[in-house]
């Protein structure tokens, strides 16, 4: 992560523990509490979402996901994946037989070392 971001992500957790924190403040003594106190941390939840445009990262590529929706609904679909998206060729697995296993951890933790 750039460091650009770690900024941004430090001053959004700042706000919410200063958020909780009153939070439990309030809980903790209602009757001292000032009314309409939380009217304040809409507004600036409001002013965040405003910046932010309402876009938010899933965490989920696009080509993730939607490979998995349709086949053939991408441009960036083969002409071969289009001919085979119904045809899956199935083998038995035996008994200890991991290497299908294997490979998806070594797939998935190469993905992850990407990130």
């Amino acid at each position: 992560m750039s460091s650009e971001n770690l900024s941004e992500l430090e001053m959004e957790l700042d706000d919410l523990l200063q958020e909780f924190h009153c939070v439990m403040e309030e809980l903790r003594e209602p009757s001292l509490s000032t009314p309409y106190v939380y009217e304040e941390h809409l507004k600036q939840a409001k002013r965040r979402n405003d910046v932010n445009d309402g876009v938010s990262d899933s965490g989920i590529e696009d080509s993730d996901y939607s490979r998995d929706q349709s086949l053939g609904g991408s441009l960036n679909t083969s002409e071969e994946e289009l001919h085979t998206a119904g045809v899956t060729a199935t083998t038995k697995a035996k008994l200890g037989d991991t290497r299908d296993l294997q490979s998806f951890i070594d797939s998935l933790d190469r993905e992850l070392s990407e990130m």
